[in-house]
């Protein structure tokens, strides 16, 4: 969850007590109703359990580094069958990979074959 995501519902709850001080109780009701709906997605969505390649995928390590991770005992894991069984890994609880550009958020560009398709033949009439 982005952090200015998860600050939301806290200041929804500000502005609903400017709101009450107001007496604009109905409107104030009504945001702090929002507010605790989202407190409940943001919180119920951290505590899904993600399968390491989920895991890898979200927080742009590498799965054999979530199992190091793992191993090292720096990232709780949950296991569904006794100690074999697969790993699970709570989504509040993974490392998030940032870029080395000092970008708050992972640049994620899908991967698209037309533009590589254009790219490649880009490269091959420089060639000649």
């Amino acid at each position: 969850i982005s952090p200015d995501l998860s600050a939301l519902p806290a200041r929804w709850r500000v502005e609903a007590a400017r709101l009450r001080a107001l007496e604009a109780h109905g409107q104030a009701a009504a945001l702090e109703t929002a507010a605790d709906e989202l407190q409940a997605a943001i919180g119920a969505r951290a505590s899904e359990l993600l399968t390491i390649q989920e895991a890898a995928a979200e927080s742009g390590y590498s799965e054999e580094h979530l199992r190091r991770l793992t191993r090292q005992g720096d990232l709780a894991v949950e296991r569904n069958g006794g100690r074999r069984s697969r790993i699970r890994i709570r989504r509040g609880d993974l490392p998030i990979k940032r870029p080395k550009d000092g970008r708050d958020q992972p640049q994620r560009v899908p991967y698209d074959p037309d533009e590589d398709a254009r790219d490649i033949a880009q490269l091959m009439e420089a060639k000649r």
